[in-house]
């Protein structure tokens, strides 16, 4: 009797003091199999990955009640008591002694059972390493319940600031529309806010808190000046309804949207645009009714609201690019590149490029350069497509890299999982050749973070049929810088920053910038950081330990 209390109370220092523990078990709950894993299938997501859910932990003390709940007086049973004592003295029967050591056995071995899975769960989670131009999906289903993230959708547009990636409109055939709300908007009428930090999204604006578009589907959106403008797109069914409105959207705490008045000589209200924010002024290029389709060029002057037609193509008149839908810009400040695009039979192909160039406001095209490193039988150029997705970011030494992904053909037979990059001073094409999308995807979007970490959501992904995901992709696409790199380290361990208070994050070593990072709030009662932030302090110092 007496080893097995010492056994006992060996294990719970040992819960007690393992940082595996801290960092594993007290944040976890085992194999949710419930309303999340169910929405999964219903998007067609097998999530053997997301099988395991983080949620605010369970300290020694709350094992300690857990043990009482079913019975047990633990603390009776683990230190002894003055009754258990009189009780041996009296000679009580050998009935209730043996029931005792019964219970004692059963806790020993709840106990031990914890600890073995504590270890097992620590395998789940592999060394952080890393390493550029490999995707990685961001597993925000484990720390997020249903309902607490977007759901499958294809046709929205997302945009990212350092800390945070922003997520607008969409379409899924299979969602139920509000029939009680502006007759029933097919749309996703929601702007989300995901947070790199904590891997937790959040719903900023919806139709019931704010007066949303309903031409949320194939817009374009930029981020200026700390807040979000989106332009044109249509509602459902695509065509009927376009728009040429420009929306704005504070973010933050008190999230809002406006729409800006404007006027001037206003583009057709079109959608599948390409929009560029230069000198103050939003470019837009190019476009489709549903029916028609431009490459025209207009701009909004951000300051009077005023827009003003620069160039209107006539391809049957001189050499002007065709009219499409559904391309990618980028921009290095001279010229707006114009990668990609199509009608609803054609694509264009990416090895002649247009760019407009934004001193002469005239149309000029690019030749571009092969990937040499590729095999003699392989194509050194991305295929024509459409409905692809874009980023770009800047090299140290000043070139700037564009990232394509996926796409489709025009017939509708041809889809795309690859990745390839082109500098836009060499006009040299790269094939990624260690990263690929793991299926097939289309109307799509990627943004770029600006630390040069390019992500990928949702989409409509092809195997044998199409399927709208809500998955999330992070690639790293050129080295940072080594803060960088650590802080990712730090926010692979630990989920929870948010439920730390700033002046902890700020003592234990993490520079503010990155502090600033964090949506810190008000955290859970009993929250295994109230008990002790040693996980949190041992990470730090292995990420130092390891990059001296």
């Amino acid at each position: 009797m007496k080893i097995l209390k010492l056994v006992i109370i060996f294990m719970l220092n040992l819960l007690n003091n393992l940082e595996t523990f801290v960092a594993t078990f007290a944040h976890r709950t085992y194999f949710r199999r419930n309303s999340s894993m169910e929405q999964d299938e219903q998007d067609g997501e097998v999530s053997q990955q997301q099988q395991i859910a983080l949620r605010p932990g369970t300290p020694v003390e709350r094992i300690i009640e857990e043990i009482e709940a079913e019975g047990f007086d633990a603390m009776d049973l683990i230190n002894g008591s003055d009754d258990e004592e009189s009780v041996n003295e009296e000679n009580e029967e050998d009935e209730d002694r043996d029931n005792t050591r019964s219970n004692t056995v059963e806790i020993a071995a709840w106990i031990l059972k914890q600890l073995h899975d504590c270890f097992e769960q620590c395998k789940t989670q592999p060394t952080y390493t890393f390493t550029p131009h490999r995707l990685l999906k961001c597993n925000y289903k484990a720390v997020c319940e249903f309902g607490e993230y977007p759901t499958a959708r294809s046709g929205h547009r997302i945009i990212a600031s350092e800390s945070t990636l922003y997520s607008l409109g969409g379409y899924n055939p299979s969602r139920v529309p509000n029939v009680l709300r502006r007759d029933g908007c097919m749309l996703f009428q929601e702007l989300w806010a995901y947070n790199f930090a904590t891997n937790r999204w959040k719903l900023l604006l919806h139709a019931d808190n704010s007066d949303m578009p309903r031409e949320l589907a194939s817009n374009a959106l930029v981020l200026y000046n700390n807040v979000l403008i989106s332009h044109g797109g249509t509602g459902y069914p695509f065509g009927e309804t376009c728009s040429n409105d420009c929306y704005v959207y504070t973010i933050g705490d008190n999230a809002q949207v406006m729409r800006l008045g404007v006027t001037g000589d206003l583009p057709t209200a079109q959608y599948g645009p390409g929009i560029v924010i230069h000198n103050d002024y939003l470019y837009t290029i190019g476009g489709t009714t549903g029916f028609d389709y431009t490459c025209d060029v207009y701009r909004l002057n951000l300051h009077t609201k005023v827009w003003e037609n620069v160039y209107i193509c006539r391809p049957d008149m001189r050499d002007d690019p065709e009219g499409r839908y559904r391309h990618e810009v980028v921009y290095d400040g001279s010229y707006i590149y114009v990668l990609g695009g199509g009608t609803s039979h054609t694509v264009y192909d990416l090895q002649r490029i247009p760019a407009f160039n934004l001193t002469t406001n005239r149309w000029e095209y690019f030749d571009t350069i092969p990937d040499r490193m590729l095999r003699a039988y392989e194509s050194g150029f991305p295929k024509p497509r459409k409905c692809l997705s874009c980023v770009q970011h800047t090299l140290p030494n000043g070139d700037i890299e564009a990232f394509i992904t996926g796409g489709l053909q025009g017939d509708f037979s041809t889809y795309f999982n690859d990745i390839w990059k082109l500098n836009l001073r060499t006009k040299e094409w790269c094939k990624i050749v260690t990263a690929y999308l793991p299926r097939p995807l289309y109307f799509h979007s990627a943004a770029h973070a600006g630390n040069g970490c390019m992500y990928i959501f949702g989409g409509i992904e092809y195997s044998e049929k199409e399927v709208r995901r809500n998955c999330l992709f992070k690639m790293w696409m050129t080295i940072p810088k080594l803060s960088e790199i650590c802080w990712d380290a730090i926010t692979y361990y630990n989920n929870n920053l948010h439920y730390y208070n700033r002046e902890k994050l700020l003592q234990i070593g993490i520079p503010e910038r990155f502090v600033n990072r964090v949506p810190l709030q008000k955290r859970p009662r009993k929250h295994i950081s109230d008990e002790s932030s040693q996980s949190l302090i041992v990470t730090v110092k292995r990420m130092r330990s390891q990059t001296e």
